[in-house]
């Protein structure tokens, strides 16, 4: 028969017969520890490189092809299993020898005595170089040539190796010692010094984070929309230095550790040495998880100082970002109520008629209407801001009438003043100065009312937006808003009501005089063609003295303290006003003079009102602000630090600091909402809906539970001339400028803000247990950086794994691990 070659090309001939080797599952035996190896005692086991897995099975018998093995047709003969008595190496020598027909088992060579026995002595003769050259000319079909010499590791007495492979040219170079040393200066490797410098890093920002979360600092306008930093911003700065802390921290502890155990270890007088469970702390540090999947070593390892250490730093990572989140982050806090002096631009005195004309807006110019385009402007604003306070106020009481069960009688429990400033603040005015109706002696035939309202100074709501004064606000920041209390006067508005007779008002009616001059049928003339009776100017020869003690007229009360007089008598749900129109400067008061129905329980009753203006020094002004608007408040007779006279305390009060020049404000606003009317019978709703509010002799001591009195309802009514007359107006009593109105000067006052804002520090109790998180992370640091500081050495760290997996190849023997 031809000779037949493989796929390979080979040029050997395929050998006569070979064994099939096994194909047992691989085993990787048990390690002990033997006296000696011998060869003939050798057992007979399987090794991880034994060769009937290295070694592909191919056919036997004469014929066959060498190299893949791929059958020409002749029947395989029957391969010769491997026996459980056969050593290693005789399988291995009958792999690589060939076999005849004549003989079954091949022939055995006799045993080597190569570089590699059973014992561990190393051969300094053995090349333990690693050329990985020659790899690639190795192939499993040249493992069974009959030309390839047996390895030097298949010479073995022990058997441990069977065939060549590619890893029999591997050993490592110069047994791998170390090239650097165990122990160097803290300053000699960049992996010192860059640890150090974490260890500095962690100390200084975990201290900082400390400081900030105890101090709590509020940032004010530094956060805020559209400023230096935004709120998303400073959200995510924090998170990222908590981030980048946490992680120097635990670099540090982790490098601590290191340390610790390098030095037990290499420190011969105390050498102890370090165990498995302790090598295993830095993973507790890494990978908290691990303290949970292998407890065993937290068991033995954690009652000690390092190990309490480590499980604390693990703890502590875990629970950083949350404590800094909580406590350094900056949150929207509503703080205390702080002092703080804030200043007010001022440009011009109180209830200054023509600087509040002149701030009328109207697109009317001067070149259209030079002389009423002022008053015209100021006249629609009084009748829109005065009726729109008026509706809520009447909306009011028709709540506590129809909700509560009506109201009370007592002044102090009725339903408060209310206005409206820009459209988006409500302001509650209370009643100060309470009295209760009376019959004043020793003429008992008429009842008094005597209300006054206190607003407050809405010139506080410019100071507050201010940026003088720096503060935040709401639509700066989403959801935020501030509180303040301003140490200011409160303009007020006194309305004192008498209800009278006909009989008593016949001598302040001058068509009850007989008087010619003017024309009563049109009275358009009125009130220029007012003449006195002879002797009685200004003062009426004091008809009623009783009356004019009520109204403090004469001349024992000061200038200008004359009564008024009326053209006429009003009809039923009528009203006419005296606003001293025509008079010498110098009055104090508008007067108004209404009739009720000529039935029911006030029939036939007048009401005549004395309206005045000024300030008073018993309020101080609360003002909250939010996104949605505002709210102020008038806070008045509380003795409260900030009540203006604390601040003041010889600021002036009662009738002195009565207004000369709100008469002229008070004189529109009575003709802006027709409260002359009844002069020529104009039947105004106004009107009607005030007389109906007159009081009677009935409810002598007491206002009705159910309606407000006629004066209540002129006070709410005259309300929003107080907030003209305050705005742009002193934050104090008096005007010490030359001039009535001036380009802009500020003026300071005291208050108390409390302004919502972004703050560090925590605000809620939940948050106050990570303090203690704050704290003990910054003394790890500082004591750990403590402990680099006080060594100079720094040793190898080899619970680091890489080191620790190298250490045993430093080992003499280290060639015979690689194997």
């Amino acid at each position: 028969m031809s000779e037949q070659r493989g796929l390979l090309n080979d040029g050997s001939p395929l050998p006569a017969y070979t064994a099939t080797p096994s194909f047992a599952t691989r085993h990787r035996p048990g390690y002990q520890r033997v006296a000696s190896v011998s060869f003939n005692d050798t057992p007979d086991t399987r090794d991880i490189t034994d060769p009937t897995d290295e070694i592909e099975p191919a056919p036997s018998g004469a014929g066959h092809n060498h190299g893949l093995g791929i059958s020409s047709g002749s029947a395989a003969a029957p391969a010769t299993p491997s026996r459980p008595g056969q050593s290693s190496l005789q399988r291995d020598s009958t792999s690589n020898l060939k076999s005849t027909p004549e003989h079954g088992t091949p022939v055995h060579s006799p045993p080597s005595t190569g570089a590699l026995t059973g014992s561990t002595r190393f051969d300094e003769t053995f090349d333990t170089a690693y050329n990985p050259s020659r790899l690639y000319k190795e192939s499993r079909t040249s493992l069974n040539s009959a030309n390839n010499a047996p390895s030097v590791y298949a010479k073995s007495d022990a058997g441990l190796l069977s065939v060549r492979s590619r890893y029999d040219e591997f050993a490592p170079q110069h047994n791998c010692q170390s090239t650097r040393k165990v122990k160097h200066g803290r300053f000699a490797s960049w992996l010192s010094i860059g640890i150090l410098f974490l260890a500095v890093f962690a100390t200084v920002f975990s201290a900082a984070f400390l400081i900030i979360a105890i101090k709590g600092p509020k940032y004010g306008r530094a956060i805020r929309n559209g400023g230096p930093l935004s709120p998303s911003s400073a959200a995510f700065l924090t998170s990222l230095f908590a981030k980048m802390i946490e992680l120097a921290y635990v670099t540090v502890v982790v490098a601590f550790v290191g340390q610790a155990l390098a030095r037990r270890a290499f420190k011969l007088e105390r050498a102890r040495g370090v165990t498995l469970a302790e090598l295993n702390m830095r993973s507790w540090i890494m990978q908290p998880g691990v303290m949970i999947t292998q407890w065993e070593s937290v068991r033995y390892a954690g009652i000690s100082i390092l190990g309490l250490i480590s499980f604390l730093a693990a703890l502590m990572a875990i629970l950083y970002t949350s404590a800094a989140t909580a406590l350094v982050q900056p949150q929207l806090v509503i703080p205390n109520f702080e002092h703080k002096v804030m200043s007010g631009l001022v440009k011009s005195q109180f209830a200054n008629p023509q600087y509040i004309g002149k701030n009328c807006q109207t697109p009317v110019t001067d070149a259209l209407d030079r002389t009423y385009v002022d008053t015209t402007c100021l006249q629609i604003e009084h009748s829109a801001m005065a009726f729109v306070n008026y509706r809520t106020f009447l909306a009011n009481w028709d709540d506590a009438a129809q909700v509560y069960g009506n109201s009370s009688n007592d002044l102090a429990k009725r339903p408060k003043g209310y206005a409206l400033f820009n459209d988006n603040t409500t302001i509650i005015a209370p009643w100060v100065e309470r009295t209760s109706p009376s019959h004043p002696q020793p003429n008992p035939g008429y009842l008094v009312n005597n209300i006054t309202m206190a607003m407050p100074h809405v010139g506080v709501v410019q100071a507050a937006m201010d940026p003088i004064n720096d503060l935040v606000q709401p639509w700066e920041v989403e959801g935020a808003s501030y509180n303040i209390r301003a140490s200011v006067p409160s303009p007020v508005v006194n309305v004192l009501c008498a209800t009278l007779t006909e009989t008593q008002l016949e001598p302040f009616i001058y068509q009850k005089w007989n008087q010619p001059g003017c024309n009563t049928s049109t009275w358009i003339d009125w009130p220029a063609c007012l003449t006195y009776p002879n002797g009685t100017y200004p003062y009426l020869n004091n008809a009623d003295q009783g009356l004019y003690d009520v109204f403090r007229w004469g001349e024992k009360y000061g200038s200008a303290r004359y009564p008024p007089v009326f053209a006429r008598l009003p009809k039923d749900f009528n009203t006419v006003v005296n606003d001293t129109k025509g008079m010498r400067w110098g009055a104090t008061s508008i007067y108004l003079l209404g009739k009720s129905d000529t039935y029911g329980p006030v029939a036939g009753n007048y009401s005549l009102c004395e309206i005045k203006a000024g300030q008073t020094p018993n309020c101080y002004t609360t003002y909250n602000a939010t996104g949605s608007g505002g709210e102020m408040e008038a806070v008045c007779e509380s003795d409260h630090i900030l009540q203006y006279n604390n601040s003041e305390p010889l600021a002036l009060s009662g009738n002195a600091t009565l207004s000369k020049d709100w008469v002229n404000i008070g004189s529109e606003w009575s003709r802006a909402l027709s409260l002359n009317a009844g002069q020529f019978d104009g039947n105004a709703s106004n009107a009607r809906l005030l007389t109906q509010f007159i009081l009677s002799s009935e409810n002598t001591g007491n206002l009705s539970a159910g309606l407000p009195s006629t004066a209540e309802a002129l006070a709410v009514l005259a309300g929003n001339t107080l907030m003209q007359a305050s705005q742009d107006a002193p934050f104090v009593m008096f005007w010490n400028y030359t001039n009535p109105t001036i380009d802009g000067s500020y003026q300071q006052f005291n208050a108390s803000v409390r302004v919502q804002q972004y703050a560090s520090g925590g605000n809620q109790d939940y948050q106050k247990p990570f303090y203690l998180v704050l704290i003990i992370v910054f003394l790890m640091n500082l004591f750990i950086l403590g402990y680099f500081a006080l060594h100079r050495d720094w040793y190898t760290d080899f619970s680091d794994p890489i080191h620790l997996v190298s250490l045993p190849l430093v080992h003499l023997m280290s060639y015979v691990l690689a194997y």
